[in-house]
């Protein structure tokens, strides 16, 4: 029993040293044999730039000494445009310097091209933004010394710019030349939205929106109006550009209510 132990243990011991040696020559092999037999034949390893940007994969391979080359592009709505998504040869390839790496990109599915709007009529816009396949999106108003009343004087995107179909088009409308000041219009008891409008229309901004709580009316329902924390009432005088606060009601049992908003 004595000897079939010594027996044993000389089997463990024997079967760990080759065990251990083993790992040594691998790791000898990819550290120091793998990378002298790269190096002495101008071979790399091709980094993996799938999922990266044009640029940054550009970047990337320049510095390995090698050469992107755009192969093709294919339609993709899970990435922006111009990421890599399929790249010849496969990332941790070795590959020799200088050797071209084709890889194809992500594009715009079914891209258009946003149309010129500044100059046209607001139903214009509007009927070139349908016909273009896109939405409208928000409606700005601004004063122009060049562009007449209800005229575009500004878009965004701009035109020419590719983008999605159903993607928004935001344009700015002229309301005319800069008076020396604005009255500020009668909004009180109006919903929120359509305030909000009237305010646009007129050159003047939207500021602070504060809320009280009255149950017996409407949610945003306008309530009155401020302006550099003093209330103010339809009729004031504002210069253009000027920022008006509004207050609005607001429905909450748990809140207490209040008449009256102080600034401060």
């Amino acid at each position: 029993m004595l000897l079939d132990y010594y027996k044993i243990k000389t089997i463990f011991k024997v079967l760990g040293s080759l065990l251990v040696s083993f790992v040594f020559l691998i790791l000898l092999f990819d550290k120091v044999v793998m990378p002298l037999y790269i190096h002495h034949n101008n071979e790399v390893v091709l980094p993996d730039i799938v999922g990266k940007k044009y640029d940054d994969a550009e970047s990337l391979l320049k510095s390995k000494d090698l050469r992107l080359i755009i192969e093709d592009k294919k339609p993709d709505d899970t990435y922006p445009p111009d990421v890599v998504l399929i790249q010849n040869p496969k990332g941790n390839s070795v590959v020799r310097e200088g050797r071209r790496v084709y890889v194809t990109l992500s594009s715009l599915e079914n891209p258009v091209i946003v149309p010129s709007l500044i100059g046209d009529s607001e139903r214009e816009a509007r009927i070139k933004i349908s016909n273009s396949e896109m939405k409208i999106g928000f409606i700005e108003m601004g004063f122009s010394s060049f562009f007449a009343v209800g005229v575009v004087i500004n878009q965004s995107p701009l035109s020419g710019t590719k983008v999605s179909k159903g993607d928004k088009v935001n344009i700015t409308v002229s309301i005319g030349n800069f008076p020396d000041e604005i009255i500020v219009p009668d909004i009180e008891g109006k919903n929120l939205e359509i305030a909000e409008n009237e305010i646009k229309k007129t050159g003047l901004k939207i500021g602070n929106i504060y809320t009280i709580v009255k149950n017996d009316l409407l949610p945003n329902t306008v309530l009155g109006m401020g302006y550099k924390n003093e209330p103010i009432s339809s009729g004031t005088p504002l210069k253009p550009g000027d920022s008006i606060d509004i207050i609005i009601s607001k429905i909450d049992t748990s809140f207490i209510d209040a008449d009256s908003i102080i600034f401060n």
